[in-house]
């Protein structure tokens, strides 16, 4: 089926210039019928004053064609109803003649002065408003960090400084164009398929396209003076929109879909370059958020791949030293030709139980890592009293008492605390095991808690090798270890594991610099409300022991 239409700013630009030569025919018939009942008592200088005033007001309100023709009419009507001879366009006089062709020089004169000045303040006018407007627009692409906010952003600005119904984008991914940032009721438009299809033809030919509610009509540029705009298929109705490209220099990028029942306001030149405009300074604000974002998942791809090689030479040098030690110790074990005393039966199999406890402890701090890089970490609160997990921790951490001289100083008023029992256990292991690496042998650990401003505050000091100047952070980072002239075996994740089971709990981490030599580590527990009364059923020489 045929369809022709025409082309509605053509239309409205034809009744525009049929109504200024309305005026200049008006005003000049107008103002000789004004004039003539005082013919008597005017000369023919004040009449030629009064039309070139007709004349201005003609060129202040019309162009240039409009006011030549009131200036030809003037003149005409001048010589005809006030130069002598009357009714006829012959002059007697010499000076007539110089006077109305001074007339028709100076009438014409001012209508160009006029029209000149009006257009350089049209255009002044125009440049700061657009300015004004880029700017507004502009004010939308700053400070926005991820592309959603980045295209949302500008979807609220483009509507409210355009007036527009509806505003949206279709981005080019993976070969099709795909919607994001929908303002307005712009689901049903962007479901018509002929939509869809016009706007892939409208990127790929760079060129802005109408759709109206059942077809689409693309608008190739005919002029130099069309080259940048749209048209509109007959009417703006509801569902009608333009499709604006949006596309850099090297690729295209997608399509701006805009729409509104107001139409006319799209039919101005200066709207139309200004919505292009913006979206070529939407095409770049868009793919820097876009780069933005693939530099970011490359960012967290190189990241993983540094945890996985750094989880690989941590691990397989951590697993290797036990797995070797519990291998040597069952490989003579298993010898028949040589007979082991009691005591080196023991001293093996003491060997290999301990090698398999870390190696539980290394899997379990590495299934803790995991869980708290997925975020899955959920703590089962319950009540305990903390002095009965810090003595666990002590007889679980290696039996650190064996080398090390460890002192306590725990608050007499510890109330019982709302925690996760396993997790909490782990934290002081942890951080046990950490100061007895680090720490020479008969040097002392320090165990302390006390209650301060709400909370519990538990530490763990020692004589160890210390930390370098600003590194006090550093040491909850993943497989970071502190450089040491023997520094032991270790994965570097304890301290790591430590901090994800406290800040879970609502407490902090933190590590400190001592005077004299080593660390301590501190961490906070939050106090609940109204603990519940919990009976110690052992004493603390018991807990202990």
């Amino acid at each position: 089926m045929h369809w022709s239409w025409t082309d509605p700013i053509e239309q409205i630009h034809a009744r525009k210039a049929i109504f200024a030569y309305l005026i200049a025919i008006v005003a000049a018939f107008g103002s000789t019928a004004v004039f003539f009942p005082f013919r008597p008592h005017l000369n023919t200088l004040s009449v030629a004053l009064l039309y070139l005033i007709v004349v201005t007001i003609v060129s202040l309100v019309t162009g240039t064609g409009p006011s030549i023709a009131a200036s030809l009419l003037a003149f005409l009507c001048f010589d005809f109803f006030f130069i002598p001879p009357y009714y006829t366009f012959t002059v007697a006089r010499t000076d007539h003649i110089l006077l109305i062709c001074v007339f028709l020089g100076i009438a014409i004169l001012v209508t160009q002065l006029v029209v000149r000045i009006q257009s350089q303040n049209a255009e002044v006018l125009q440049h700061a408003r657009q300015t004004t407007t880029l700017y507004d627009l502009s004010t939308a692409l700053i400070g926005q960090s991820s592309l959603d906010d980045t295209l949302t952003a500008i979807a609220t600005r483009v509507r409210q400084v355009f007036g527009l119904d509806l505003c949206a984008f279709l981005l080019l991914q993976v070969g099709s164009l795909r919607p994001h940032a929908l303002d307005g009721r712009v689901e049903p438009l962007l479901s018509d398929r002929n939509v869809l299809s016009t706007a892939q033809w409208a990127l790929e030919k760079r060129q802005v396209a109408a759709v109206s509610a059942t077809r689409a009509k693309i608008s190739p540029p005919r002029s130099a003076e069309h080259g940048r705009l749209w048209n509109f298929a007959q009417g703006f109705r509801g569902r009608d929109a333009l499709l604006v490209p949006i596309a850099t220099a090297n690729r295209p990028i997608g399509v701006m879909v805009v729409g509104g029942h107001d139409r006319a306001r799209f039919n101005r030149e200066d709207e139309q370059h200004l919505l292009v405009t913006f979206a070529n300074q939407a095409a770049l604000a868009i793919e820097r958020s876009q780069l933005a974002d693939e530099h970011l998942r490359a960012e967290v791809l190189a990241r993983s791949d540094e945890l996985k090689s750094a989880l690989l030479s941590a691990v397989s040098h951590d697993l290797r030293t036990p797995l070797a030690s519990i291998k040597a110790s069952a490989t003579s074990l298993l010898q028949q030709d040589v007979t082991w005393s009691d005591e080196d039966r023991d001293e093996l199999l003491h060997a290999i139980d301990e090698e398999a406890d870390r190696l539980n402890r290394m899997v379990a701090n590495l299934l803790d890592l995991s869980r708290i890089e997925a975020g899955a970490l959920k703590p089962a609160f319950d009540w305990y009293d903390l002095r009965e997990i810090i003595y666990d921790a002590v007889n679980r951490s290696g039996r650190p008492g064996d080398q090390h001289q460890i002192t306590f100083d725990l608050s007499a008023d510890l109330p019982p605390l709302k925690l996760d029992y396993i997790e909490i256990l782990q934290v002081l292991v942890n951080i046990l095991e950490n100061a007895g690496k680090y720490s020479p042998p008969a040097s002392q650990i320090d165990v302390a808690a006390r209650v301060e401003d709400g909370n519990v505050v538990v530490s763990v000091a020692d004589e160890g090798v210390g930390l370098p100047a600003g590194e006090e952070e550093r040491i909850f980072d993943r497989f970071y270890r502190v450089e040491a002239p023997d520094r032991p075996i270790g994965s570097g994740i304890g301290l790591a594991i430590s901090r994800g089971f406290v800040e879970a709990h609502g407490g902090r981490i933190w590590a400190e610099r001592n005077k004299a030599r080593g660390i301590t580590v501190r961490f906070t527990l939050p106090i609940s409300e109204r603990p519940p009364e919990i009976d110690v059923v052992a004493t603390e020489d018991e807990l202990r022991a």
